[in-house]
């Protein structure tokens, strides 16, 4: 995955991670695109993610409890076995007791939001897929982005950053609306507790320039 075409919630990993972490990233990234340019395969057995994301969902619409459906994650693939847990604990916690939508009527809108924000003079594509379409008490909606990433934790500036790139990538929906979760830290950034400063744009655009500059300067090694 070229960081010219990348996830939101990979940016902003890369955005914030320690140097040595986002080397590594970076350079498995250019040796799975050049495995692919030589006619190999670049998947990796896709998201690993997904299937936590996808229970949540159900969870949250009442179709099924989030505790059994990872125990069952957990049992079938040992690979889930260390975060799975530890991702379920802390979405349990924030619907709970800060997103407060454990005892209210929440519909699952069918369609899961996907949007994408081009950053225009690098060429760059910021990608949101399979954000939580949800209706509250038929009341009001929030969209639900998840940052699952262990290492960094995602700071203040990094969650205006997401919720501005969300605003521009999905504007058919209300700004105020969206949400970016961090279920291992548990928190979330919403704009009422988390306002954006006005600023976001400039930021995101000289952070993502300069993870593109250490990327070039990673392949030409």
């Amino acid at each position: 995955m070229s960081v010219l075409d990348i996830p939101l919630r990979k940016a902003l990993q890369l955005f914030y991670a320690r140097q040595a972490l986002r080397q590594s990233i970076l350079k498995n990234d250019i040796r799975l695109d050049r495995k692919k340019e030589a006619g190999g395969t670049r998947s990796q057995g896709g998201d690993f993610y997904l299937p936590f994301w996808t229970d949540v969902k159900k969870h949250i619409s009442g179709d099924g409890d989030l505790p059994d459906m990872t125990n069952l994650r957990v049992a079938s693939n040992n690979n889930y076995k260390r975060l799975y847990p530890l991702l379920k604990d802390g979405v349990l916690e924030l619907l709970s007791a800060k997103l407060r939508w454990s005892n209210e009527p929440v519909e699952i809108i069918p369609q899961s939001v996907h949007g994408k924000l081009r950053i225009e003079g690098v060429g760059g594509t910021i990608r949101i897929r399979d954000a939580l379409h949800a209706r509250v008490r038929g009341k009001y909606t929030r969209v639900v982005y998840p940052y699952f990433s262990e290492d960094p934790a995602l700071p203040d500036e990094g969650g205006r950053l997401g919720l501005w790139a969300m605003q521009q990538a999905l504007t058919k929906l209300d700004p105020s609306d969206m949400r970016i979760i961090d279920p291992l830290r548990r928190v979330f950034f919403s704009p009422q507790t988390t306002p954006l400063r006005g600023d976001e744009e400039e930021v995101f655009h000289g952070r993502y320039k300069s993870l593109i500059a250490e990327w070039e300067r990673l392949k030409l090694e």
